[in-house]
């Protein structure tokens, strides 16, 4: 049994033909391989050390129709103890992005702020660090809808 192309399996359940037992087999194997479902991201990494403007995600625009980031920036060091959390809800048509951004939140006054840009077809999400508190971590988790 293995995975195969999506149109082979369709047209193997389509002939009018009893599906055979390898055929389920097939189709559970091919189904099981992710696609992502809208849930991709970076929520394991730690980003250290952002000093100046810094792209921490970038997506192809032409692949999502709803991006939703949740986003953190800490500095914890030199007896700091600063975070921001902000979540950010994108809508992305054909030549736009419209970005509405809520929950945000924060402990200690302005670490830095978030900003979503399209350049071209990439879709980047950045860090800006407030230089007098510089450098900071970042975190994100994404998941979308795709178009």
């Amino acid at each position: 049994m293995a995975k195969i192309t999506l149109s082979d399996l369709k047209s193997k359940f389509e002939s009018g033909d009893r599906p055979t037992g390898a055929d389920y087999i097939d189709l559970i194997e091919t189904l099981s391989e992710s696609k992502g479902l809208g849930s991709e991201g970076n929520n394991e990494l730690s980003i250290s050390g952002i000093e100046n403007t810094t792209i921490i995600d970038s997506v192809k625009v032409s692949d999502w129709r709803l991006i939703k980031y949740i986003v953190s920036i800490a500095k914890t060091t030199s007896g700091d103890n600063k975070f921001y959390v902000t979540e950010l809800s994108i809508l992305i048509d054909k030549d736009n992005i419209n970005i509405s951004e809520f929950g945000i939140i924060d402990n200690d006054g302005d670490i830095g702020t978030v900003d979503v840009s399209r350049v071209g077809d990439d879709l980047n999400l950045s860090i800006i660090p407030n230089p007098a508190v510089k450098p900071v971590t970042a975190r994100f988790a994404r998941m979308g809808l795709r178009a």
